[in-house]
């Protein structure tokens, strides 16, 4: 009989020593979410020197809908896919638009997409930063923004997720001829805001 008890004893304190060293149960990682750009919230916007004196400042009015944002706890396991029109460049001066949109710059009517697809994004709570692709004048080239994010919330009903990011480019790495035609006319450096609202789907 003691021999029994002694056996309880052990069995018993044998599953309370198990239980105590098996790792607790931990809860699921939180699922990345899909968003899409809200293009009315939404700006993409740029700024480059003319003729070595001043700066001068310029907006895309059209985001494409094939834009998405995957937005993960894990940077890495984030992504960003931007696509804007090169037809609905917008710099406030209805001619220079238009030669903007020619095949001295942009060349819109063979380009007409500029898009940008991140590879790697990593950092933290304090902002990110985003390396890609951007495809621009028909070349691709890599290029690194550094983002961070504005605010998170709801909006008519829908959860919504605000970034911006920042990042500039060399437009003679893009092949604009304009440039080799007439140096320090504009340029070459381009610097580049992007202002993103996204709706969760």
């Amino acid at each position: 009989m003691k021999f029994a008890l002694c056996s309880l004893s052990v069995a018993t304190l044998a599953g309370l020593l198990a239980s105590a060293f098996t790792p607790a149960a931990r809860p699921a990682p939180a699922a990345a979410d899909a968003y899409e750009v809200d293009p009315t919230h939404s700006f993409v916007v740029f700024h480059t020197k003319h003729v070595g004196i001043s700066e001068t400042y310029g907006r895309f009015n059209r985001i494409s809908d094939k834009s998405t944002i995957v937005a993960d706890p894990d940077p890495a396991k984030s992504s960003i896919l931007l696509v804007v029109e090169a037809e609905s460049v917008d710099t406030a001066v209805p001619d220079r638009d238009k030669h903007v949109r020619s095949g001295d710059f942009f060349n819109a009517k063979e380009f007409p997409e500029i898009v940008f697809e991140s590879k790697k994004i990593t950092g933290g709570d304090k902002g990110w930063e985003v390396a890609g692709d951007l495809t621009f004048h028909g070349v691709t080239k890599s290029v690194t923004a550094k983002a961070r994010q504005v605010g998170k919330g709801e909006f008519r009903g829908e959860q919504r997720i605000g970034l911006v990011a920042e990042f500039s480019i060399n437009m003679t790495d893009y092949g604009i001829d304009f440039l080799k035609k007439n140096p320090g006319a504009v340029g070459p450096e381009v610097a580049v805001t992007v202002s993103l609202e996204c709706a969760k789907k």
